[in-house]
């Protein structure tokens, strides 16, 4: 048993935000480093651990990112079916590259992962129809999906608990390709999310649903 204080995790846990805005001050690369190590020990479909980070300090590299985003942002805000969203499009066209002030980001990579599950399943074809439906379900909350998911969510309480503040995008995967092109090859893996970090020079109040609204219990 370990000696991890079950209410300091909590209240750890309870206390990060999703940070926005950021000091100029640099991030140490050892907190970095830090925060990495902690997202590695992440648990991971079969360990096989198919995940790396390429950690973006250099500031025109960010800025090449931010602006392959905003130009995605602003074609799909460009299309008639943006005028039914209206203020939210306004907000968003403004918001989707504030990161480019970040001190750094991590760009994440995931590597392919396929249990032995999704090995018969793709072998038996869609034509059986259990199959095909066993296929679907699996990719709503694929092991891949989630393996990604922990290795982040570590790192971003690693950050928290440093005295940093992260945001988790998903966003920025609109511009998948470019960002990809932009950054260094990563042979047999996807960019699947951008988490910058850096000093916060905001504050944020959140609430969190109660555990009774959002758990169903069976005895």
């Amino acid at each position: 048993m370990n000696g991890v204080n079950p209410q300091d995790l909590l209240q750890l846990i309870a206390t990060r935000r999703s940070i926005r805005k950021w000091t100029d001050q640099e991030v140490p690369d050892e907190l970095i480093r830090e925060a990495l190590t902690a997202a590695t020990w992440a648990p991971n479909g079969g360990n096989f651990q198919p995940w790396h980070f390429v950690v973006i300090k250099n500031r025109d590299v960010i800025h090449q990112i931010a602006d392959a985003v905003q130009e995605k942002t602003l074609l799909m805000a460009s299309w008639p079916e943006a005028e039914a969203y209206g203020e939210h499009v306004e907000r968003w066209k403004s918001s989707s590259d504030f990161f480019r002030t970040a001190p750094a980001c991590v760009a994440v990579y995931m590597g392919d992962y396929r249990s032995i599950a999704d090995r018969l399943l793709a072998e038996r074809g869609r034509q059986d129809s259990d199959a095909a439906a066993m296929e679907d379900a699996r990719k709503v909350g694929s092991s891949r999906l989630q393996t990604i998911a922990g290795a982040v969510m570590q790192m971003l309480l690693m950050f928290h608990a440093q005295g940093l503040g992260a945001v988790w995008m998903a966003g920025p995967q609109q511009a998948k390709q470019e960002i990809e092109a932009i950054l260094p090859p990563m042979e047999g893996m996807d960019f699947v999310a951008l988490v910058p970090v850096g000093y916060p020079a905001q504050e944020r109040e959140l609430t969190r649903k109660p555990v009774e609204e959002v758990s169903t219990w069976l005895k």
